[in-house]
C-alpha cells in the first residue's frame, strides 16, 4: 500500500463531492492523509474521512506529514502547484500530481503565467496534471509539455446516480454554489417564465452558501419575483434520489465572468436520466454535454426544449456515456 498525502482546499465541503469520492476510492487501496486548508469550512459533508484542517499553508504541518511518510502528494487546482513543489522538495522530491478544474484555468481567460509553465515543465517531481479534455490542447499551446498532462473528464463515483429502474419525475432542477458566476438571477427570471406556462412543475436549485451576502441578495430577488425557485441543500448521499425527481437540469452561467467549466452536476444528472440544458458559454461545451444534451443561448431556447418530453434514446445514450466519469 502507498502512503498518499491529499491536499484538499475546503475538504469536506458538500460542493466538493469530487474530493469526497476521490478520497474514499484511494482509501480503499492506500494509506491516505488528508490536509484541508485555506478555504473556510462550512456546509460540511457527513460522509467524510478523517482530516486535518489548517487556515495556513500545509507546510506548517511538516512534522505531522513527515511522520506519515508520504510517497506521493496529490492536490486539486492548478494554483496549488507551488505548495506541492515546495512540500515535495522538503520530502526528498517525492512525486506529486494535480487535478485541475475550470475556474483555476478560466479565471484569467487562460492567462497562465509563463513562469508557471516553465516550472511545470522543469519540475521533475511534478508527475502529471489532469485537465478536462476541453482545456488539454489550450494548455499545450501555452507551452506545457504533453507528457505533463493527462486529459480526463471529472472523476466521480458516477454509478451511484445510475438508477434506471426508478422512473424520473417531471420537475426541473438546477444547482451550484451561490456564486455570481452561476448567474442565478437569470435562472430565477427564466423559472418565473416557466412557471407561467407550467405552474404545476417544481423548480429546485440545489446549492450551498459560498458568499452569505450574495445568498441573501438572491433570496430577496427570488421573493420579489414570486418565489418561482425552491432553494435546497442536501448531503451528497441524498442527491441520487433527488435527481430522480426531475426531468430537466438547467445549468446557467454568467456570460461576463465566464468561469463555469465542466460542473459535475451535468455528469450526475445524465447518469440519473435527467435531460441537461446548459448555457452555451463556449461552443466546446458540447464535448461535455454531448449530443444527448442541449446548449442554450436564450430563455426561448429553454422553453422550446422543455415543451417536449426528454427523448428516451438521448436519455439512455447519456446514461451509457456517463461511464466515462467513473472514478
Amino acid at each position: 500500500m502507498n502512503n498518499i498525502l491529499l491536499l484538499y482546499k475546503g475538504y469536506p465541503r458538500i460542493s466538493h463531492s469530487y474530493q469526497l469520492d476521490e478520497a474514499e476510492k484511494l482509501n480503499k487501496t492506500n494509506n491516505i492523509m488528508i490536509i484541508s486548508f485555506d478555504w473556510e469550512l462550512f456546509t460540511i459533508s457527513n460522509i467524510s474521512l478523517p482530516y486535518i484542517f489548517t487556515e495556513h499553508d500545509p507546510i506548517c504541518l511538516l512534522n505531522e506529514i513527515k511522520k506519515f511518510n508520504p510517497q506521493l502528494i496529490h492536490s486539486h487546482y492548478l494554483d496549488t502547484f507551488h505548495i506541492c513543489k515546495n512540500l515535495s522538495r522538503m520530502l526528498n522530491n517525492i512525486p506529486f500530481t494535480i487535478r485541475s478544474h475550470s475556474f483555476d484555468i478560466l479565471k484569467d481567460d487562460y492567462k497562465i503565467p509563463k513562469s508557471l509553465v516553465s516550472q511545470i515543465n522543469l519540475t521533475n517531481s511534478c508527475q502529471s496534471i489532469k485537465v478536462f479534455p476541453e482545456f488539454y490542447n489550450k494548455l499545450i499551446s501555452f507551452g506545457i509539455k504533453k507528457e505533463k498532462l493527462i486529459s480526463s473528464f471529472p472523476s466521480i463515483n458516477i454509478k451511484r446516480f445510475n438508477l434506471p429502474n426508478i422512473p424520473n419525475g417531471k420537475n426541473i432542477m438546477s444547482g451550484g454554489a451561490f456564486l455570481p458566476k452561476k448567474n442565478i438571477t437569470d435562472f430565477i427570471i427564466l423559472s418565473k417564465k416557466i412557471k407561467e406556462i407550467y405552474p404545476e412543475k417544481e423548480i429546485t436549485y440545489y446549492s450551498v452558501i459560498e458568499q452569505p451576502i450574495y445568498s441573501k441578495e438572491i433570496s430577496k430577488f427570488n421573493e420579489e419575483n414570486g418565489n418561482p425557485v425552491i432553494f435546497k441543500m442536501c448531503q451528497p448521499n441524498e442527491m441520487p434520489m433527488e435527481y430522480k425527481k426531475h426531468e430537466w437540469l438547467i445549468y446557467g452561467a454568467c456570460p461576463k465572468l465566464k468561469t463555469v467549466g465542466n460542473p459535475v452536476m451535468v455528469a450526475e444528472a445524465q447518469a440519473a436520466g435527467v435531460g441537461v440544458i446548459m448555457y452555451e458559454l463556449r461552443p466546446e461545451l458540447i464535448e461535455y454535454v454531448t449530443e444527448n444534451g442541449f446548449l442554450y443561448k436564450t430563455h426561448e431556447d429553454v422553453i422550446n426544449i422543455i415543451s417536449k418530453p426528454f427523448c428516451e434514446i438521448k436519455k439512455e445514450n447519456a446514461r451509457i456515456i456517463s461511464d466515462r466519469y467513473q472514478i
